[in-house]
């Protein structure tokens, strides 16, 4: 068993360490390894936090057919931004990589917020 700041912090640690792997190495391998560290963050998160929501399930968005989808979309957008920063020397793609990190994020933090509860109780 792992203390509970510790177990917390794993799957940030993925992201964080995943996320340096893209953007600071200049070969294929550590990219890929930075790639998959990255993902298993995201799944972990995910995991972790549709098993912690407390809001009503009647409250939550119906989507069946692209459930991994809708899922994985602010991880894929912020993977998508760290390679397009890290790989394309052009200034405008780079300025754009940063945007779709951005939406990313703000995706994420949507979704944190969302699955609170919205009851007064």
């Amino acid at each position: 068993m792992l203390a509970k700041p510790i177990y917390e912090f794993i799957p940030y640690c993925y992201f964080i360490f995943g996320g340096f792997c893209i953007l600071f190495s200049t070969t294929l391998l550590p990219t890929a390894i930075g790639i998959a560290l990255f993902l298993n963050g995201a799944n972990i998160w995910r995991l972790r936090s549709n098993a912690r929501r407390i809001d009503h399930k009647v409250n939550r968005k119906k989507v069946r057919k692209h459930y991994y989808y809708y899922e994985f979309k602010p991880f894929i957008l912020l993977l998508t931004g760290l390679i397009l920063v890290s790989r394309v020397p052009n200034q405008l793609v780079t300025l754009a990589g940063a945007m779709i990190c951005l939406i990313g994020i703000l995706i994420l933090c949507l979704r944190i917020l969302n699955r609170r509860s919205r009851s007064m109780v």
